[in-house]
């Protein structure tokens, strides 16, 4: 059992009895860097925001299911993590994206490259917010966030195979992307 900080218990206590100075506490405490991780997920500022608030709102609800078995950040960061792929998940855009994907596997080239930029991190971001929608989600599952293929694929409802396709999809992507920035 992990121990957490005497402030954020309080904060915790008060949001279980739904009080909303206590709420708004926890929000200003890991909104924006949560915000960050919606920021990944999703295609547009608004469309993080979105995702932001109902994450939170799932923290809220769900707050008394935390066990202490990790640390508070943690736990907060997976439910919010999982509101953001269950909201791509349902978006009628993976709907129509797993079809044209799944039928258009030609040009899945992996390719190995080393390729030094100096793009600071709001660069990148662009970037990868640029990619295709189910790309982007892959390979911010992978490459940012660490699962492995099989975590991946129950997260996103697809088969192990189309996304590692995806994610060597979306990684040449970038390094394409990349490598006309360079130039």
């Amino acid at each position: 059992m992990k121990e957490i900080d005497s402030d954020i218990e309080k904060i915790i206590a008060g949001c279980l009895e739904n009080d909303r100075w206590s709420q708004r506490q926890l929000y200003d405490r890991y909104s924006s860097k949560l915000y960050g991780l919606c920021r990944r997920y999703s295609s547009s500022d608004a469309e993080a925001e979105d995702v932001l608030m109902e994450g939170f709102m799932v923290v809220f609800k769900s707050l008394g299911s935390f066990q202490h078995k990790s640390s508070f950040q943690t736990w907060l960061t997976s439910v919010m993590l999982n509101v953001a792929v269950s909201h791509f998940r349902n978006s009628k855009r993976f709907r129509r994206e797993v079809y044209a994907e799944d039928m258009d596997m030609k040009g899945v080239v992996e390719e190995e490259e080393q390729i030094r930029t100096n793009l600071v991190a709001d660069q990148l971001l662009e970037l990868i917010r640029q990619m295709p929608e189910m790309m982007r989600v892959v390979f911010n599952l992978k490459a940012v966030d660490d699962y492995s293929f099989t975590e991946i694929a129950t997260m996103t409802g697809r088969s192990e195979n189309a996304v590692r396709n995806s994610y060597l999809r979306g990684r040449k992507w970038l390094m394409d992307k990349l490598k006309l920035e360079k130039d």
